[in-house]
């Protein structure tokens, strides 16, 4: 019997606030994709965990569990935006939720934002975790608005394939709960066929025919800024 573990950290800082009807509709989507999967998967036992985060000592768990009668949608309306950003505790504290022997863990790291108020981990303690959980072929990816934010989570040792650089709207947030999804299903389908932890692709899975694991979310960009401030 296989294990599986989905590990989703959102960034709950206050200028999350004009995005959060859409962070938690994205939420909802993929817990629903979640429960198909268990339903289809006779052989993988799964866990699902959501967390959001803000500030230090703000790291907040929203959904642990491993049965699929409690994977509901209306969790993500547990969703609340406040504080700044403690990004490096948030993984920190979101990867220390992760039982032993897995056989896939896919994460899902999304901020607007960049760190400005850990107390607990580091840059270089993240780092180590990162490789730690590459080692053991976890599908890691992260989403952020800025240029700065996906080359800090380069830095710290996530796959460029697995980011993805998303406009700071409402649109651009659409944008990244579908790119979300695209990414578990790759990774959730190569652990599913999978016979051996080598055998598990966990490389690029921000990509479909892009050429670069950066990809912007420009259409509409103009438009939807300013549908956002009116």
């Amino acid at each position: 019997m296989k294990k599986f573990t989905n590990l989703i950290i959102v960034d709950a800082s206050s200028s999350m606030r004009s995005k959060e009807a859409e962070v938690r509709d994205g939420l909802k989507d993929l817990l629903t994709d979640i429960r198909k999967d268990i339903k289809k998967s006779k052989d993988m036992k799964t866990r699902t965990i959501v967390c959001q985060f803000s500030s230090a000592n703000n790291f907040k768990v929203l959904l642990d569990t491993k049965k699929r009668k409690k994977i509901k949608e209306s969790i993500a309306d547990g969703y609340k935006p406040s504080g700044m950003t403690a990004l490096y505790d948030a993984i920190g504290q979101g990867f220390s939720l992760v039982g032993k022997k897995q056989t896939g863990v896919f994460v899902n790291i999304l901020t607007d934002g960049d760190e400005n108020a850990s107390q607990e981990y580091t840059h270089e303690s993240v780092k180590k975790l990162i490789e730690e959980a590459k080692e053991k072929k976890w599908g890691l990816t992260f989403m952020g608005t800025t240029e700065d934010a996906i080359q800090n989570a380069v830095a710290m040792g996530v796959t460029i394939g697995n980011t993805f650089q998303f406009s700071n709207n409402r649109q651009g947030v659409n944008t990244s709960n579908l790119k979300k999804k695209m990414s578990r299903d790759k990774y959730y389908t190569s652990v599913v066929a999978s016979a051996s932890l080598d055998e598990i692709d966990n490389l690029n899975l921000m990509e479909d025919d892009a050429v670069s694991g950066i990809v912007v979310d420009i259409s509409k960009k103009t438009s939807d800024t300013t549908t956002d401030n009116k």
